[in-house]
């Protein structure tokens, strides 16, 4: 049964990702190589973490991720653990800079919500909120963070919530800098977890979520940019992705090597 007094949220396997990831915070938040991320670790300069510590990973959680690598990166990846048989799930990668964020989304971001809903105050998103946030975005086949992540007590980040009247979960989006001064993605802030009620899809609801999120990072995260990561057969997403400015990256990825065939997260 749900514990809606505990940070972690899932099956006993995401608790422990959360749980492992929360606790390394302080470490990765300035080890070259490394990436603060709330599920999988994840590294976006494998050869400068080291194949010791990926290697380890593998061995003890069955997964890693890999950030904005090339596709050399990845075959290096793959022949530096292969003896994991690692299966390869891999994200596209889109960016867009503060700039164009501001000029796209803005706009996108200002119309009204649809009927019944409202923006959730700041001042509300509470532990008990966060946690109905964590169940709805599992009902919708995204994996949630830790609940101590999405209120940002472990890194810079900002959750966003859209209600319906009666205090439904209608919407969530999230953005967060989970990249140290090390990286190729200094000031690059990550939105993602974007999830819509699918009583409300076909309203351009996703749009408005993802405009809103994006807007939080460059505005109030002081992001330069950021980046999102979509399926390549994910059509619908791609497209919301380009309506709010952002870009495919051709040459760069996001993957998870894992030991499982099943997808984290959708």
């Amino acid at each position: 049964m749900e514990n809606p007094d505990s940070p972690y949220f899932g099956d006993s396997g995401i608790q422990m990702l959360q749980k492992a990831r929360d606790e390394q915070v302080t470490e990765l938040s300035d080890l070259p190589g490394a990436v603060i991320h709330g599920r999988v670790f994840s590294s976006d300069d494998p050869e400068t973490l080291g194949w010791p510590r990926l290697k380890d990973v593998m061995a003890a959680e069955g997964m890693i991720s890999l950030r904005g690598v090339d596709e050399i990166t990845l075959r290096r990846s793959c022949d530096e653990l292969a003896e994991f048989n690692p299966v390869v799930h891999r994200w596209d990668m889109f960016m867009a800079d503060a700039d164009t964020l501001r000029d796209v989304c803005a706009p996108i971001a200002a119309a009204p919500l649809a009927k019944g809903l409202v923006r959730t105050p700041d001042s509300e998103i509470t532990p008990a909120l966060v946690h109905a946030v964590q169940r709805f975005l599992s009902e919708q086949g995204v994996s949630p963070f830790s609940k101590d992540a999405l209120l940002a007590q472990l890194f810079p980040a900002k959750l966003l919530v859209l209600q319906h009247g009666d205090g439904r979960i209608a919407a969530a989006g999230f953005a967060a800098m989970t990249h140290n001064r090390h990286s190729p993605f200094a000031g690059v802030a990550w939105v993602g977890l974007i999830a819509v009620d699918p009583e409300l899809r076909g309203l351009g609801l996703g749009k408005q979520v993802d405009a809103l999120s994006n807007l939080v990072a460059v505005d109030e995260l002081g992001a330069v940019a950021t980046m999102e990561f979509v399926a390549r057969d994910n059509k619908p997403s791609r497209a919301m992705l380009e309506s709010c400015g952002l870009r495919n990256v051709n040459d760069r990825a996001v993957v998870v090597l894992s030991t499982s065939t099943d997808r984290i997260s959708r």
